[in-house]
Order: C-alpha cells, then structure tokens, then sequence
C-alpha cells in the first residue's frame, strides 16, 4: 500500500497540476480564437448576426451531453492517474475509452496493474509517457491533411452543392453508424442483448425517434437545440439501468 500511496502522492502533486496547466491553456486559447475567428468571417460569408447566435447558442446545448460523459468517466481516470493528468488528457482527447485502455496497457508493460497496490512510480511515468505519445497519430494526420479534404470534397463532389450535402450528411451518419454497430458488436457476429451499451444505445435511439417525430407534428424549435444532449443522457441512463 506503501507504493500507492506515494505514487497517488506525486500524481496530484501541485507540481504536477503547474506542469498540467499549459497544456490546458492552450486549449483554451485555441478554442477563444476559434471562436473569434468565426465570429469575424460568419458576416463575410452571408451569415447574420441572428443565425450565428442562434448557432452559438445550440452548440453550447448539444456539447452538454458529451461534457457529462466526460466528466462521469474523468471518474475511474483520477482514481487510477491522478487528477492533474486526466485533467490534461480530457482536454486534449476527451475520450476515456482511449486514456483508459492507454493507461493499463502501459502500466501493465511496466510490470504493475493500474490503480493497485503495486502500482509504482516507473509504471505510472510509462502511463503519462504512453497515453501522450499514442494520439500523435490523429495530430499528424490532421495536421498535414486537413488543409487538403475540401480540395477532395469538391472534387468527389463534382462542385454540386447538392452533391455537397449529401456527402456531409453521409459522412455523418457513416460515423455515427460505425461507433453505434461497434457498440452493437464489440469484435462478435451476434448482438449481446445484455451488454449496457446495447441498452444505451437502443434507448437513445428511441428517446431521439420520439422526439423527432413530436418536433415534426408541433413545430417545436427546442427539439432541435436539446434533442440531442436528451438522448445522450437518456441512453446513458438506461445504460447505467442495465448494470444493477
């Protein structure tokens, strides 16, 4: 118990949350010129003042339900890295279903089991080291692609804005539609009818179905604003129903 509680000890160390900080910062910053950006050019291309309000204002709704699930699993992350990594790694990544498997598997090369006992201090380095170093794949590939994907767009796209639309809703839906299945069938040819996620993902879907269809009968703005962030919660709360 000793190890723990002296690896636990460095883990939320305030040095550690001061080395945490820039990472975070940047982020911010990012995010703050984003927005600014856009906010000067929405004018430039035709989009009023109301419309771009009116999107501010959805964005921030629909990011509710994303920001929930982070913060439920940010959970199980403190417990097992401390609070200053997982507050650096959530607001880089966001995603627990990679941190979390990133940190085990490197704790488990160092030859410890993540948030036990015999968890030591080269094992939790190897964890920080890991859990940074993996995603710099999905960095690169934006970084040198992502000035290129509307030259593709356009030309798959034949320079139809019609075809345009169709493409984006597509791609929407194909990646929705793979993280849905991929729930559906982790790595299987049969639907477990047990699993939580299954459970989840059925009744977000029905809670979205609902809603969509009374939207479309009483002309309902709301709908379009909440829908979403309602169904998320929703399927993760039928999800959680599922486990007692």
């Amino acid at each position: 118990m000793g190890q723990e509680l002296e690896y636990l000890k460095v883990a939320n160390s305030p040095l550690l949350w001061i080395a945490c900080i820039p990472a975070v910062a940047l982020v911010m910053v990012q995010a703050f010129m984003f927005a600014r950006r856009a906010w000067k050019t929405g004018p430039q291309m035709g989009v009023s003042k109301e419309q771009m309000v009116r999107g501010a204002k959805s964005a921030a709704i629909a990011s509710l339900g994303p920001s929930l699930v982070i913060v439920i699993g940010a959970v199980s992350l403190l417990a097992s890295v401390g609070g200053p990594l997982a507050w650096m790694r959530l607001a880089y990544i966001g995603s627990v279903m990679y941190e979390l498997p990133a940190a085990d598997r490197a704790a488990t090369a160092a030859g410890s089991t993540l948030g036990t006992n015999n968890m030591t201090m080269e094992a939790f380095a190897n964890c920080a080291w890991i859990m940074c170093v993996c995603c710099l794949g999905w960095i690169i590939v934006s970084a040198l692609f992502t000035d290129k994907m509307g030259k593709l767009r356009d030309k798959v796209a034949g320079g139809s804005e019609a075809a345009l639309s169709v493409i984006a809703v597509a791609g929407g839906m194909g990646a929705f539609g793979y993280q849905c299945f991929n729930r559906m069938l982790p790595g299987t040819n049969s639907i477990d009818f047990s699993s939580d996620q299954f459970w989840a993902l059925i009744g977000g879907f029905v809670i979205m179905l609902c809603l969509s269809l009374y939207g479309q009968k009483k002309k309902t703005k709301w709908i379009s604003q909440f829908g979403m962030t309602i169904a998320m919660i929703g399927g993760m709360l039928i999800g959680a129903i599922t486990l007692i």
